[in-house]
């Protein structure tokens, strides 16, 4: 049974940065970084550590970057920003976010998206930017305690729309929903 879950958080647990220098900004501030393009980190296993901080690299000069419940390490990222650096340029990261997993969790996502996430290799931690009914999404594969999992974020504008019709495809694949309202 798959089961989605609306992610209720804060705007200041995420962050995008992009630039010339972003990479290499932080790499100074200590921030594990992703080697190539559409890939992500944690600074651990592929499932994620307590107070880990998701890193995304969505191109070659683009950053997504998250806390995970609890943790401070944008707040502390946030400390280095009294004096703008030279080629990085914050990104606003308002997104609405979901996760979904559990065993139909592929046959949910088939019905809502035309790329083959079953295949995909969690070991090389792709990010996949593409469309989910309509809507432009970032989707993180991940390994959860149910198996398979995915974050999907969206720009909070389509959140509901995205979420709603989300819950509807799972609804009829028998899984549950849980969480609040996007």
């Amino acid at each position: 049974m798959s089961v989605l879950t609306v992610v209720a958080r804060d705007r200041c647990d995420r962050l995008g940065l992009k630039g010339p220098r972003a990479a290499e900004w932080l790499e100074a501030q200590g921030i594990e970084m992703p080697r190539y393009p559409n890939t992500w980190t944690y600074p651990g296993p592929v499932a994620a550590p307590a107070g880990a901080m998701l890193v995304a690299r969505l191109g070659s000069s683009e950053f997504f970057l998250q806390d995970d419940a609890g943790a401070t390490n944008l707040a502390r990222l946030g400390a280095h920003w009294d004096r703008p650096a030279p080629g990085v340029y914050p990104v606003l990261r308002e997104d609405s976010e979901f996760s979904l997993d559990g065993d139909d969790v592929h046959e949910v996502l088939a019905q809502v998206c035309n790329v083959n996430f079953a295949e995909l290799a969690l070991d090389s931690r792709p990010v996949i930017m593409t469309l989910m009914i309509g809507v432009a999404v970032l989707v993180v594969p991940q390994s959860t305690s149910r198996g398979r999992g995915y974050r999907i974020w969206c720009d909070p504008s389509f959140g509901p729309y995205l979420g709603d019709s989300l819950a509807e495809v799972v609804v009829d694949c028998g899984g549950s929903i849980s969480g609040v309202s996007a």
